[in-house]
């Protein structure tokens, strides 16, 4: 299976001032807490020499900083609420004296960077892409990116002899079920010499193709409730193995990779917006050559 990739050119997330920020999920990882009650765009929130500071101010710079104009102080958790205003009246009393670089080209050259970023953001963000054009993606390319390999569930237990191994799987033979994999576990801890022993010779789901070949074939061979009734024999010393699980080719559900493919194709279609605007430049190059 393929990952779909996500351009770094448009990756908002990257820019943002504030950890957890990120549009709808303000109310994410770090930005957790209930909004300030009675919140409303005219509420004044400081004042700096005279000069009232609103809400509307604050969510301006907000939305300037993280190139997010969905981000508002009323749905922020009350308790960042002053960080921000305070960042804010900081950045107003630096800019006093940063202004005085307005006028060199190097700001200049800045500013132009700064409101293409936030043009593409903008644009980024007004792309719509419909569930009927995700899904139809998702069917045209599943086999691609979306299909899932082979994985077994399984336990072990590791010896150091062929003969040690045997007396395990003779121990074993005869039980089902719960009373196997309870017997397998116990024997697991006090036998394997694996690392898996402490979780009595778990190793969970995993791709065949991990695993040295020996061990994947032997595996591959069994159907889940089965051990092996001969001892395996890899680099690692002989193993013992019981498979618990096991999951043939399927396909990731599109509920779970649907704002994947959204975000794919939203950028998809800024890029081709990109192309037709530049293949309307007529640029002609006049770089010295060495």
């Amino acid at each position: 299976m393929r990952k779909i990739i996500i351009g770094s050119m448009i990756s908002v997330a990257a820019l943002f001032a504030f950890p957890g920020m990120q549009g709808m999920g303000m109310h994410g990882s770090g930005m957790q807490g209930k909004p300030l009650k009675g919140l409303t765009n005219k509420t004044v929130l400081a004042t700096v020499d005279g000069r009232k500071i609103t809400v509307a101010e604050i969510n301006a710079y907000l939305q300037g900083i993280t190139g997010d104009n969905r981000i508002r102080l009323q749905d922020l958790p009350a308790q960042h609420v002053k960080k921000f205003v305070s960042q804010y009246i900081d950045t107003l009393e630096l800019y006093k004296k940063a202004k005085s670089v307005e006028n060199t080209p190097q700001f200049k050259a800045a500013k132009m960077k700064l409101a293409v970023d936030m043009w593409l953001k903008k644009r980024y963000q007004d792309i719509k892409v419909s569930d009927k054009e995700a899904k139809t993606f998702y069917e045209k390319n599943k086999d691609l990116y979306f299909k899932t390999t082979p994985k077994i569930k399984a336990r072990h237990i590791l010896v150091k002899s062929e003969k040690e191994a045997q007396k395990l799987i003779n121990e074993l033979k005869g039980l089902h079920g719960k009373a196997l994999e309870e017997k397998f576990a116990k024997l697991a801890k006090k036998y394997s010499i694996g690392p898996s022993k402490v979780n009595g010779g778990e190793l969970g789901w995993f791709d065949p193709k991990q695993m040295v070949p020996a061990f994947s074939d032997a595996a591959s061979r069994l159907k889940p409730g089965q051990i092996t009734l001969k001892p395996v024999h890899t680099r690692f010393g002989y193993h013992v193995i019981l498979v618990e699980g096991k999951q043939t080719n399927s396909y990731l559900p599109f509920d779970k990779v649907k704002n994947q493919i959204i975000n794919y194709l939203k950028q998809q279609k800024l890029m081709n917006e990109i192309k037709k605007i530049k293949a309307q430049e007529k640029v002609k190059y006049s770089i010295p050559n060495n």
